[in-house]
């Protein structure tokens, strides 16, 4: 059963993972703009982002084997860049 993202230490886990997967698409995105990149580098990335979306399934409860941790992560990875939608841009505040 997968955890309540209200466990505060999931939450915060996962949300450290969401921010960190962010940051890794948004690397992948401009690395596949680029002519001069090799295509190997940006399929480690991908592979990182893959990784990540899963990691941030296992923390909420999913699981590998049942194909459920890459959906939660999805999911959650999803609500949280909603959630930025209103925040302050990377990098501002403290």
């Amino acid at each position: 059963m997968p955890a309540s993202t209200n466990d505060t230490a999931s939450k915060a886990t996962a949300n450290a993972l969401a921010a960190e997967l962010h940051r890794r698409a948004l690397r992948m995105t401009e690395l596949a703009a680029t002519l001069d990149v090799p295509v190997t580098t940006v399929s480690e990335v991908r592979g990182e982002v893959i990784g990540l979306r899963a990691a941030i399934g296992i923390v909420l409860g999913g699981s590998v084997t049942a194909g459920t941790a890459d959906e939660l992560g999805h999911d959650y990875y999803r609500d949280w860049l909603r959630g930025q939608a209103g925040a302050e841009p990377h990098g501002a505040g403290g």
